[in-house]
């Protein structure tokens, strides 16, 4: 999939904003006539669209996607473009293809997302720090469903039920920051080389951990990319809040199954107060060798 189509709804799931879009490249076929009705049933077109997809797009997805600088001249001045209906034939055609092209990558991610245990998938964010001062084969080793057991939280996922681990994009990038540095180096080689071992051949699509065994549901992990047009936000604890509740949203799934993992108090309450269910972890938890 191709990150330049990537786009995630800014509300409500995937799946509508992909039925969305779809639906907003389709109607572009609707536009036709003489000069005067091909201007103005582009107006009217891109009106409808960002009538539809304003509370769902960010203001840049939305600006790429419809409010172009061909609608923003096209409103400016109409008679201009009336002797260059072409263009305005070209700008449709190709809103059409930017469009399909998004709805594409959105299906595919609502797909790539799905729960493989539908309502008992569990998906846990994992905030950077519990990443570190952990050797390979400490997470090889790693018991996921009793470290979160063991962390502190309103509830824990229940041994039998499907652990998705959501990978965001800005830890691998915290990681990779401070493995370029002296005094955290040895800390995070460990997480480094197990994470992009496991993600590497295929990024975007859950990669086993943990087979599925009588006393516990199967173990995946997931890369959470970011859209080429995101915005992070100042705060890293914020962000990575933030992002678990886009993938709630985009997933339809329900607030009890989405987890947050951190050693940090004050990501745990961010968590907490956004609907999310914290799990605070202050001392690294326990792998099945120490």
């Amino acid at each position: 999939m191709d990150r330049r189509n990537m786009v995630w709804p800014m509300s409500g799931t995937g799946d509508r904003l992909a039925e969305t879009l779809r639906s907003a490249a389709n109607a572009t076929h609707s536009v036709s006539g003489g000069a005067t009705d091909v201007v103005d049933g582009y107006l009217r077109w891109a009106a409808d669209q960002i009538r539809m997809l304003q509370g769902m797009l960010s203001p840049s997805d939305l600006e790429r996607m419809i409010t172009t600088p061909r609608y923003w001249a096209t409103q400016a001045d109409r008679t201009s473009v009336l002797t260059t209906v072409n263009v305005i034939t070209d700008e449709l055609q190709h809103r059409r293809g930017v469009l399909e092209a998004a709805a594409d990558a959105v299906a595919q991610q609502a797909e790539a997302w799905s729960p493989n245990d539908g309502q008992f998938t569990n998906y846990v964010l994992i905030d950077t720090n519990f990443w570190m001062e952990k050797t390979s084969s400490d997470l090889d080793a790693l018991d996921w469903h009793q470290a979160l057991a063991d962390a502190a939280g309103p509830s824990h996922p229940a041994m039998q039920d499907e652990l998705r681990i959501v990978v965001p994009l800005l830890v691998i990038d915290e990681l990779d920051e401070k493995s370029h540095r002296r005094d955290t180096r040895s800390k995070v080689l460990g997480a480094t080389k197990f994470l992009y071992d496991l993600l590497a051949d295929n990024p975007g699509k859950p990669r086993k951990i943990r087979d599925e065994t009588p006393a516990r549901g199967a173990v995946t992990a997931q890369l959470l990319f970011d859209p080429l047009s995101h915005r992070r936000l100042p705060n890293n604890d914020d962000e990575l809040v933030e992002r678990l509740i886009v993938l709630r949203d985009f997933i339809g799934h329900p607030a009890s199954q989405m987890f947050f993992l951190t050693q940090d108090g004050g990501a745990a309450f961010r968590a907490g107060v956004s609907g999310l269910m914290p799990r605070h972890a202050p001392t690294p938890p326990r792998t099945n060798g120490g």
